[in-house]
């Protein structure tokens, strides 16, 4: 085997293990496409998140085949909350038309 045939052999997997380190440093180091995006020039600009609080209804309406779970679901309220909320609710009898309170 002659040396440059030796060199190619065992430049592809080196190459390959360089890359993988590379990427598991820059991810590691919060580089990734979120933590900020580079402007042409090459400087780095920084993005900030927002939590924007929203407020649902106070009350959700009964309908039809509804069961306490599906309107936990449907409005992102907890059943232990809808229950507490609503003292006295008879959780197998649900009526369409009854008004549950979601949030005091």
């Amino acid at each position: 085997m002659t040396p440059k045939s030796q060199a190619a052999r065992w430049l592809a997997p080196l190459a390959l293990l360089l890359v993988a380190l590379l990427t598991a440093i820059i991810l590691a180091s919060g580089g990734g496409p979120s933590s900020g995006s580079v402007d042409p020039a090459g400087s780095t600009v920084s993005t900030t998140q927002t939590s924007v609080k929203t407020t649902g209804p106070r009350y959700y309406t009964v309908r039809s085949g509804d069961t306490l779970t599906s309107i936990a679901l449907d409005t992102g309220v907890s059943v232990e909350t809808l229950q507490q909320l609503n003292p006295g609710l008879d959780t197998q009898a649900l009526q369409p038309g009854q008004r549950l309170r979601l949030r005091s």
